[in-house]
């Protein structure tokens, strides 16, 4: 919405193609724009790598070889997910939806009331405040989980 009423009908669905063409701060904004997403990859992955590599034997985990062949296969498997399930973003939104809301809603909010609930059944604030929560946490993740699959369907 700021984005349109700061450059009105003719807004790009890509915000870096409304920037200036001729200033440097755009090519800056661009180029962080387009390795942020490199550096994310190589993070993400460093702990799978890590955990594959710790299967290998003493021997061969701390060969440079080994590590390499790990990293290059890893990426190699992307490329092909990415290839054989061309819509593998909207597959990622439902299980991701899904796994967010249940992490950080509603398994909190369920070992928080069987650690501190006793035997007796008497609602306070706080109880009803995490139940508000647990239940904003299902409607979210209803509401997330209808919209990734829509969104695959259409």
């Amino acid at each position: 919405m700021v984005g349109y009423l700061m450059y009105g009908d003719s807004m790009e669905s890509q915000m870096t193609l409304n920037l200036p063409t001729n200033k440097v701060c755009t090519k800056v904004a661009i180029y962080t724009t387009l390795v942020m997403p490199i550096t994310k990859y190589a993070l993400i992955l460093t702990p799978v790598a890590t955990a594959i590599e710790g299967g290998f034997s003493e021997k061969h985990k701390n060969k440079r070889c080994v590590k390499s062949m790990i990293r290059v296969g890893l990426l190699i498997s992307t490329v092909i997910m990415a290839c054989v399930f061309p819509y593998y973003e909207s597959l990622m939104a439902i299980v991701g939806s899904f796994f967010v809301v249940l992490a950080s809603f509603l398994l909190p909010c369920l070992c928080y009331l069987k650690i501190s609930s006793n035997l007796r059944c008497v609602w306070n604030c706080e109880q009803m405040g995490i139940v508000g929560i647990f239940v904003f946490g299902i409607l979210a993740g209803i509401l997330g989980t209808y919209s990734s699959v829509y969104e695959l369907v259409t």
